[in-house]
């Protein structure tokens, strides 16, 4: 971006950038652009559409210069703003959390959906593996009935979803703990009288780590400036999510005895590729039935679904 005795306009910068980031590499160069043009306008992405002539000060380029040297060097554009959208809210992200990507909504998409079911009943959902908080903020904010405990082994990752907790209004329905994947004692768990004093979860949702050893050196420069903790799960990639799936149904209400009502649910994000293993998984501890998965926008089996069978 050389001087230039024109005039830099929102348009001439959002052009000359996108090629430029297409050189560099960058993911999505065109709206990295414009989220990271708008942060530094301070105004909504979609907004500089309508001022597409209005000429920026040099105050506000030399703002945006910089976070575009920052952005070519390889470092992730919501770290650079410290928002990420998700949901279609603003959520808070810093260097301790991953950044949310669309392919987890789909969490979002199935909790709401057994929301749905239990149309008007309180719904109490276990976010594991919690990071940003995005999820249960999301899902918070689009189901009043819905009471969260999220959690997360890390303490920066705790504090981050805290205040996207309380920025969004939810403090009084969510509660945030550091706790180590399903570990947590039910001694230390919120308690409830429907359930003799210990706090069963109609669903738990997870986002664990699934990357392996071997992939971890593959991935693109940006994705290994977010946190290794919360990518690498170890040579097969199923490390958390054997674990989750062990733990989980001791955690998840039972179906009632009657047999009519909703059963507690998994629903937990999966790398591409593990869809079959990750079955396998569920099929061998005889706790769960229906099991399902939800694919992303690549059409990849992204979420997998899993009933708690009954004791």
């Amino acid at each position: 971006m050389g001087d230039s005795a024109d005039k830099w306009t929102v348009l001439r910068l959002i052009n000359w950038t996108k090629d430029y980031f297409e050189r560099s590499g960058v993911d999505e160069p065109r709206l990295s652009v414009e989220v990271l043009l708008g942060h530094v306008l301070g105004c909504p992405r979609v907004s500089l559409y309508t001022q597409f002539d209005r000429v920026v000060d040099a105050e506000h380029l030399k703002a945006f210069r910089e976070l575009v040297r920052h952005g070519a060097d390889g470092e992730p554009i919501a770290y650079l703003t410290g928002v990420k959208e998700f949901y279609s809210l603003a959520i808070k992200v810093t260097p301790d959390v991953l950044i949310p990507r669309p392919e987890t909504e789909l969490l979002v998409d199935a909790v709401l959906d057994y929301a749905r079911s239990r149309a008007g009943e309180e719904i109490r959902l276990w976010d594991v593996c919690t990071g940003s908080g995005c999820v249960a903020v999301a899902a918070a904010k689009h189901c009043q009935t819905l009471s969260v405990l999220a959690t997360d082994i890390s303490a920066p990752a705790v504090a981050v979803a805290v205040e996207n907790t309380e920025q969004h209004g939810l403090a009084g329905r969510i509660r945030i703990e550091q706790v180590d994947l399903l570990t947590w004692p039910q001694t230390q768990r919120p308690r409830h009288p429907a359930d003799g004093g210990v706090e069963s979860f109609d669903i738990i949702t997870a986002n664990p780590p699934y990357v392996t050893d071997a992939e971890m050196e593959h991935l693109p420069e940006s994705v290994k400036q977010e946190p290794a903790a919360a990518l690498r799960a170890g040579p097969t990639g199923l490390e958390f999510i054997t674990r989750i799936i062990s733990d989980a149904p001791a955690c998840l209400k039972p179906p009632p005895s009657t047999g009519l009502g909703t059963a507690g649910l998994l629903a937990m994000e999966i790398g591409a590729g593990q869809a079959g293993r990750v079955y396998d998984l569920l099929g061998k501890t005889d706790l769960y039935e229906n099991v399902r998965f939800l694919k992303d926008p690549a059409g990849i089996e992204r979420v997998v679904l899993a009933d708690r069978i009954a004791d």
